[in-house]
Parts: structure tokens; sequence; C-alpha cells
């Protein structure tokens, strides 16, 4: 399939502001001014495996372990090029479905488009099952208790406020079924949605991803709820 780096300013941040380390570092002469440039570039390094290797191993890892029948519905929150929508609609069958979701902006994710996943489904030849639209997570176009599984893939942390946060989480509890599974992979405000999960009257575990999940120097968090 087609990938994209998550939020590319980020590792190239840290790579411009490594290079300017280097050279100042070259200037003093000293050689313990070049430490600072190099956690730069291992962070911009470790990024960039995160979005393009590593966070697919933890979505593969996390599909798996969960019991997904052939015939769930499925909603992907900010779906990009369809990490988690791919993995799930290989587990499934018609009528089951999986449905992608996003507003498809290129600062969330290199290359992100609506046409783009399209082509990453009709490669994995699961149109039958899966499906992408644009729609806003915080204003969901589905009815209530609609879904088995809902996902949220490294895709909750780009909305802002804090309180649009908390409504597309609250609008993710809303769609899915009383027996339904929320599953959010994220690397920021692990405790803000796990407050929000919780005061909604829904059980949340959190574990935490590894080394796959470094993004930078930020771990990523695997939270999964249930009633």
């Amino acid at each position: 399939m087609k990938k994209g780096i998550d939020a590319p300013i980020v590792p190239i941040l840290f790579s411009v502001i490594g290079v300017i380390g280097i050279l100042i570092a070259w200037q003093s002469q000293n050689p313990y001014n070049f430490i600072f440039p190099a956690i730069m570039f291992i962070l911009a390094i470790l990024f960039i495996h995160t979005s393009l290797d590593g966070k697919y191993k933890i979505i593969h890892d996390v599909v798996k372990s969960l019991d997904i029948p052939n015939d769930s519905q499925v909603l992907d929150l900010g779906t990009g090029h369809g990490a988690v929508l791919l993995a799930v609609a290989k587990k499934l069958k018609q009528p089951g479905k999986a449905i992608g979701i996003d507003i498809w902006q290129s600062a969330d994710q290199s290359g992100n488009s609506q046409t783009t996943t399209q082509q990453n489904i009709d490669r994995a030849q699961v149109s039958a099952v899966a499906k992408v639209q644009t729609a806003d997570m915080t204003k969901l176009p589905f009815n209530d208790h609609a879904f088995d599984f809902v996902f949220a893939s490294f895709a909750i942390h780009n909305v802002k406020p804090r309180k649009q946060r908390e409504l597309a989480i609250n609008e993710a509890l809303r769609v899915l079924k009383t027996d339904g599974r929320l599953i959010i992979i994220d690397m920021e405000h692990t405790r803000e949605f796990k407050r929000v999960i919780t005061q909604s009257g829904w059980q949340v575990t959190v574990h935490h991803a590894g080394i796959n999940g470094l993004w930078g120097g930020m771990p990523t968090s695997i939270l999964i709820t249930q009633k």
C-alpha cells in the first residue's frame, strides 16, 4: 500500500535543528556540542520509522488481537492511507463493512487524499467490504449504535481544541453499539481520552506500544473500551 509520513513537518524540524546544531558544534570545536544535534537526528529517524513501519506493526498486532467477526460493521476515524481500514477489511465478508472517514489534510499525513486511499483499497482487493468518505469525526453522519468497532489510529490528537477532541470521542461512543469496542491508538492526550471515556460510563484499558510506537520522544498508547 502507498504510505505517507505523519505530520511531515516534525521530522523536517528535527533534521533542520540537527544541521544547525552541527554547524554550531563545528565552529565551537567542542565535541560535547555534537551530542544535541545527534539526538535531533535520532529523534527524526525514530519518527520516520514509526510513521512508515512501526505504526503498521502496532495496528497489525492490535487488529489480530481482537475477535472481529467477519460480518462486523467497523468505522475508522481519520483513516488516512487506510492502515487500519485495510487490516480490518481483510477479516470481513459481506454484509460486513469497514468505513474510513477523513477530512484529507496533507499536514496530518503526506499525500493524504481520498483518491490515494481508494487506490489502496482497490490494490488490496477489499472494495466489496471497504469504503471511504469525507466526514468530520466531531460530526459523524451515522446513526446511534451503528458500529461494532470504532478505531481511531493516530487521529484524534489532530483535533483542536480540547473540547473538540472530547466531542470526537463522544461521537465515537454514540455510534458504537452497546456491546461494541472503541480502540484508540495515539501518542498524545491519553489521560484526557481515558477521562472522557470513563465519564461516559465505559471501561477502558491502556497498553503501551513499545519501541515501534516512538514518535521522536513520544510513546504510543493503545486504549480499548468496553461496557
